[in-house]
Order: structure tokens, then C-alpha cells, then sequence
């Protein structure tokens, strides 16, 4: 196997780590989803778009989470920018990268065991509207 190929097929295997790493917390699912649902080019306040309605956290706590963890493993691989002054984000130059892999879970929703969809509002409401 060439060097090159080595390199492509490594940069590969990173891109999709990084896109399920993206998707390992439930904030950064929901500011991935936000984003999906958003027009192209919005931007969204946080810590809004990471808290889901079914989920309290404490905001000071969720705050320090979103600039320290999960705005950064979402902004290195390209997926998001953000604005820590106005803690606002927007989609990044790799978005789909992550979005195609939440879009793939949503189209086989009806498959996905309840006890991983129970409570997950995006994916309770596509069971069953694949027909």
C-alpha cells in the first residue's frame, strides 16, 4: 500500500471518529439538530440550542461544559464555529460530515431499540412516520 493511500485511508478513519465522537453527548446532538432544523447561515444562542426541554441542567454548569468539551470537539474537525463572547453557533464547513450520519439515524428511527429513543423527542417523533 502506498504512503498515500495510507494518509487518505488514515484521514478517513479520523473524519469518522470524529463525527461519531460529535455525536457521544447529548448537547452537542442538540446543537447538531438545532443546526439541521435552522436555515443555512443562522446563527443560534447557546446555551439554548444544546439543552433540550426534557433535560434540566444547571446553566452555569452546562456554560463551562459547552465552552471547555463540547463547542471545541465540535469546532476542530470544522463542524461548528462559535463565538465565545456571544456564545452563538453556526454551521461549519464540514457540517454535513455530522449531519449525514444524524440524518441516516433518523431515517431508520423505526429500528432503533425504545430504550434508545425513549425520552429523544427528534426520534420518538419519526418512529412510525416512515410509511
Amino acid at each position: 500500500m502506498s504512503a498515500k493511500r495510507d494518509s487518505r485511508t488514515q484521514q478517513m478513519i479520523d473524519d469518522w471518529n470524529d463525527g461519531f465522537r460529535a455525536l457521544t453527548a447529548e448537547p452537542r446532538r442538540q446543537i447538531v439538530v438545532a443546526l439541521m432544523e435552522a436555515p443555512s447561515g443562522r446563527r443560534l444562542s447557546l446555551p439554548e440550542a444544546a439543552s433540550p426541554p426534557y433535560l434540566l441542567q444547571d446553566p452555569e454548569q452546562l456554560y463551562l461544559d459547552l465552552v471547555n468539551t463540547h463547542l471545541p470537539v465540535l469546532a476542530e474537525p470544522g463542524f461548528v464555529e462559535w463565538e465565545r463572547d456571544s456564545l452563538c453557533v453556526e454551521r461549519g464547513p464540514t457540517f454535513e460530515e455530522v449531519e449525514v450520519v444524524f440524518e441516516a439515524l433518523l431515517a431508520k428511527a423505526d429500528d432503533i431499540p425504545p430504550r434508545l429513543t425513549d425520552q429523544c423527542q427528534r426520534l420518538e417523533e419519526r418512529q412510525g412516520d416512515q410509511s
